[in-house]
């Protein structure tokens, strides 16, 4: 057994050293940045290519991150990951749930992780605020807005899991726990004129709620996708955005990412429009009419 694992050790690094142009094609990286990446994909053991680990520049200096499920992994390889306590949650109250059903965030996670000759778990504990990404506007980003339990759940899990394991996971952090880190600083001035690319427009007309936004959906060109790119909302049909839209949520559900850049631009305002066209009554195969 213990041959089987030096030379599953061994490929893992020669699989490295294989594909270390792709590693650093992939997390843009090269010389000495690119070296300690790879020195840490062999001591982990986790794929790269995969995703399972990757490594972000940030603030001049190098962030390595890892998947969740990377961080699992490190944790069953150990020999001594027991196994961990499901997650629970708490709001203002501080009682903790173990399923949270509020319409509004919890105020914290906790996770423990059980680990051969520790009496008990080995709790963390993760604030909602301290690790919930939101825009400039302040506003929760995409993931956490739509999943707010679920994103924090894996914070406290990987809290706990670097806890029960630090020699193992020194230096690796996940990715729901570096998300905040990675947000732009959140504007402080009064009310901010959203981006031009959303193609809002803000009725002048008084009185008005100015917190109210019209869509010029007629306007509006899609910047994103190899048949949208290019093309006006309204060239395609109610059907065509209600698809491409829950393209986008399943794939950032499934990355764990948030939606962002010219697809988040089309995402805000294909949701505005597909409402809009439930409230009227016509053919959604057809384009909205003007």
């Amino acid at each position: 057994m213990e041959n089987q694992i030096v030379v599953k050790e061994q490929n893992h690094a020669v699989y490295i050293d294989t594909n270390l142009q792709l590693i650093a094609n992939q997390n843009k990286l090269s010389g000495a940045d690119l070296q300690n990446f790879a020195i840490q994909c062999k001591r982990t053991g986790l794929d790269p290519i995969t995703r399972q680990i990757y490594a972000i520049p940030m603030q001049g200096r190098l962030t390595i991150m890892a998947s969740i499920d990377g961080l699992r992994l490190i944790a069953e390889r150990s020999g001594a990951y027991e196994g961990q306590t499901a997650p629970q949650w708490c709001g203002e109250d501080g009682v903790w749930k173990d399923v949270w059903l509020e319409k509004t965030p919890p105020k914290a996670c906790k996770v423990g992780v059980y680990k051969t000759k520790f009496r008990d778990a080995l709790i963390a504990i993760a604030l909602f605020d301290e690790y919930a990404k939101k825009d400039r506007y302040g506003k929760l980003e995409f993931m956490w807005g739509k999943m707010p339990a679920l994103m924090i759940a894996k914070v406290a899990e990987s809290l706990a899991l670097r806890k029960a394991f630090p020699n193992e996971m020194s230096g690796i952090f996940s990715t729901e726990e570096m998300d905040q880190a990675t947000q732009e600083p959140i504007k402080d001035a009064q009310p901010v004129e959203p981006p031009k690319s959303f193609i809002q427009k803000v009725k002048d007309a008084a009185p008005v709620d100015k917190s109210k936004i019209e869509y010029d959906f007629n306007s509006f060109v899609i910047s994103f996708g190899k048949k949208m790119a290019g093309k006006k909302l309204t060239d395609f049909t109610i059907n065509d955005h209600k698809g491409m839209i829950k393209y986008l949520e399943d794939g950032a559900a499934k990355t764990g990412k948030q939606i962002d850049g010219p697809a988040l631009d089309y995402y805000n305002i294909a949701q505005a429009y597909v409402k809009q066209a439930s409230e009227s009554l016509f053919d959604e195969n057809e384009p909205m009419p003007d």
